[in-house]
């Protein structure tokens, strides 16, 4: 079985027409197990909202309490899409335009990336039923 990384969450709206389900969950960060976070002042935690497309969204209730999961191969895709790909192609246009000057070269590079992000978000709900978040059954907890 594929490694999975599951939250707790807290469903917040139901929409059984589409079948989605949508559930705020914390997400703290890597200092939140550290003993050391009240004397650092550091550690942080913020609510995020994620959506999760379910075929019986009719047996939840908005309120209710959830363990959501993804599997790891998703998140590294994730990752891959918002980060490294952008990253690659900046890079990559940096050093074909680079021979036009550095400015050029900066301006088409950041281009480029911004060019990459609104195509992302134009392919969002393709992405969507790509990535997507799991409601992990009561009787596998």
């Amino acid at each position: 079985m594929a490694k999975i990384m599951e939250h707790e969450a807290e469903i917040v709206e139901i929409c059984a027409e589409e079948k989605r389900i949508e559930a705020e969950m914390i997400v703290s960060s890597a200092c939140g197990a550290c003993k050391a976070k009240e004397i650092c002042g550091k550690s942080e935690s913020q609510r995020r909202r994620v959506t999760i497309y379910n075929d019986n969204p009719e047996r939840y209730q908005v309120g209710q309490q959830i363990t959501v999961y993804i599997e790891e191969v998703m998140g590294i895709k994730a990752v891959a899409y918002s980060y490294i790909a952008p990253f690659l192609l900046m890079l990559l246009v940096l050093f074909v335009t680079n021979p036009l000057g550095e400015l050029v070269s900066g301006l088409s590079a950041l281009g480029a990336c911004a060019l990459y992000y609104v195509v992302l978000a134009f392919f969002r709900k393709r992405l969507e039923k790509v990535i997507v978040f799991r409601i992990k059954p009561p009787y596998l907890s």
